[in-house]
């Protein structure tokens, strides 16, 4: 299942960054060959911008490829990489908490505002923010729930064997 929902994010990453280089191509050739640009598509291109970037972390987050020092964090005890994984994962918790509640103010803040070129309300492209946010911290929150629970975590691969393991 966890595959399927990251492999459904990179492919709308995948989406993302082809209708991102779509619209710039068409821009490109119609300001260029024929003097018509089109007066949307630097705008579209950014927003689509700021979701592709977030989409793509949490892919990355769901993935396992976010970066970490492995090497170092091999060199200790089980029980201290326990430690240490399950600390770090409570202090991003804590800042995509941060991140959660600054994205859902900002857009309170701009839910009247609607952006000048596409006339579309601004808090549909900063919503990425809170949202991408809060599904990132429940990945985190689950990381540490398995970890502790001697689970597999997202990202890691599992095999036959360890599905029919009694995790007791």
């Amino acid at each position: 299942m966890q595959t399927l929902l990251r492999r459904g994010l990179e492919y709308m990453c995948a989406g993302l960054l082809i209708v991102i280089v779509a619209v710039i191509f068409v821009n490109v050739v119609g300001r260029y060959f024929f003097h018509a640009p089109l007066r949307w598509s630097d705008e579209l291109a950014q927003f689509l911008f700021l979701w592709l970037a977030y989409l793509g972390a949490l892919a990355a987050l769901m993935g396992g490829r976010h970066y970490s020092f492995p090497n170092l964090i091999d060199l200790l005890p089980i029980k201290g990489r326990l430690a240490v994984k399950t600390l770090s994962d409570l202090l991003v918790l804590a800042m995509l908490g941060i991140l959660v509640w600054t994205g859902i103010r900002l857009v309170d803040l701009l839910h009247h505002q609607r952006s000048p070129a596409l006339d579309v309300p601004i808090y549909y492209i900063y919503a990425a923010l809170p949202l991408v946010s809060a599904l990132m911290a429940l990945v985190v929150a689950y990381q540490i729930v398995a970890r502790l629970l001697g689970g597999p975590e997202l990202g890691q691969e599992v095999s036959d064997s360890q599905l029919n393991q009694d995790p007791l």
